[in-house]
């Protein structure tokens, strides 16, 4: 599947709107990888306590993650370089959290026969 396309439309479009490109990179720095976080490391939290951890692990895995990279690896901070960055320490917590789910899913199944 060929993403290009997609990307060459959608990028202008966000360069003509900065409010909602400030929006969506704040969700993506402020709250996905803390909440990516929360699910692979807290089972039963309610919402509000969910999404008040998330922004405080986002603030920090992220800050924390990219300063790691630069100190310690010389990865030079950029734009592309955070992104990725906050990828990555999202997909992992990701990982974690639909492997332990079927795990549990496979086991009750294994239960129940």
């Amino acid at each position: 599947m060929d993403l290009s396309g997609f990307w060459d439309t959608f990028l202008p479009v966000l360069d003509k709107v900065p409010a909602v490109r400030g929006i969506i990179g704040a969700i993506i720095v402020f709250f996905v990888p803390g909440f990516a976080w929360t699910l692979a490391l807290f089972r039963k939290i309610n919402v509000a306590e969910r999404i008040g951890i998330s922004i405080g692990l986002s603030i920090a895995t992220v800050t924390l993650s990219v300063l790691a990279l630069n100190l310690f690896f010389g990865v030079k901070i950029t734009g592309n370089n955070s992104l990725i960055t906050i990828a990555v320490i999202t997909i992992i917590p990701l990982i974690i959290y639909l492997t332990r789910r079927y795990i549990i899913r496979k086991t009750e199944e294994a239960d129940g026969e």
